[in-house]
């Protein structure tokens, strides 16, 4: 479960660093990673990867970008997590290139507009009195990244 965790989180961190500066450093390190010393499958993972750059560069803002978004996320998450079960000894490599790419990424920048809400890290929602308080949520959900195996509580 681990594994698939960080698939998940890693795939979030690629695609969220092709429209920034990390975009080179993930590109380099996720073709180097699937391509496994194989010269012909890391070049295909970087025109994987470039094309899934294209995808978003050429989604227009809002939903659909959101969309195209999601779904490139599924797209490495199930790639990344195939490289991770069939090489469960990548799996620190994976992480060393998701806190290298994270590290540069730029600070979440969080906007809404009309009646909504947004947040880069918690919201809480109380009502006082009379009041009433509500949320909805409209898309993934993720805690920012796999948890440390062990004993919960002690």
């Amino acid at each position: 479960m681990v594994l698939v965790a960080l698939a998940l989180l890693a795939a979030q961190t690629v695609v969220a660093a092709a429209s920034t500066d990390a975009w080179a450093a993930a590109k380099s390190g996720v073709a180097r990673l699937l391509g496994r010393g194989d010269p012909e499958r890391e070049r295909l993972a970087g025109q994987r990867l470039d094309q899934a750059r294209d995808q978003l560069q050429a989604a227009p803002p809002g939903q659909e970008l959101d969309g195209v978004h999601a779904e490139l996320v599924a797209v490495w998450r199930t790639r990344l997590a195939d490289l991770l079960e069939e090489h469960p000894d990548a799996a620190g490599d994976l992480q060393a290139l998701v806190d290298q790419v994270q590290a540069q990424l730029p600070a979440a920048s969080v906007s809404s507009a009309d009646h909504a809400v947004a947040a880069g890290r918690d919201v809480k929602i109380t009502a006082s009195g009379s009041a009433v308080a509500a949320g909805v949520i409209h898309g993934d959900v993720m805690p920012p990244g796999p948890s440390v195996p062990g004993l919960a509580g002690g």
